[in-house]
């Protein structure tokens, strides 16, 4: 197996650990009302804002540490409330921390708000660039530059290379 194959198997595995949900999870977030299982290890090995969270004397604000009732529930095992982004920018992050890799791009044909195009697929249209720039948010938020710089160069560089292409064809 080569070195690639292995760095691939591994970011699956990890992966996987996400998808399987409540598998070997110790923290639970709640995002728009949908509860997502994590590892806090993985979290705080990827990310100096979860590690500040988890681990530090005074977390970060963003996500509730005190959660119900007033139980310390980034150490104790509660469901920690997550107000500052929605469910679906939170899962993408999440699957960058899991396994370094995610599509921002929505799949083709997939039914998304602010795109009404039939057949659209999601590239550049309102909802795509909306979609990048609460992952832009977000990550920068979260402190995970690598995603930042992903989806800055994937979504943010096609545009201007179109517009610039454009400009030199009509010119």
């Amino acid at each position: 197996m080569s070195l690639e194959e292995s760095l691939r198997s591994l970011s699956l595995d990890y992966l996987n650990l996400l998808i399987n949900g409540q598998a070997f999870s110790d923290v639970t977030f709640s995002v728009e009302g949908r509860l997502v299982h994590a590892h806090r290890c993985i979290l705080a090995a990827r990310s100096l804002f979860f590690r500040k969270f988890f681990c530090g004397p005074d977390p970060p604000s963003g996500l509730d540490p005190t959660g119900p009732r007033g139980v310390n529930s980034s150490r104790s095992g509660g469901v920690i409330p997550v107000n500052s982004v929605g469910y679906e920018v939170f899962l993408l992050m999440l699957q960058f921390l899991y396994s370094g890799q995610v599509s921002i791009v929505p799949q083709k044909h997939e039914a998304r708000p602010n795109c009404g195009e039939r057949g659209c697929w999601h590239t550049h249209c309102t909802s795509a660039v909306d979609l990048a720039l609460d992952t832009l948010a977000a990550a920068r938020y979260f402190g995970v530059e690598q995603l930042a710089l992903l989806t800055q160069v994937f979504h943010f560089s096609i545009p201007f290379l179109i517009l610039i292409f454009s400009c030199l064809i009509f010119t």
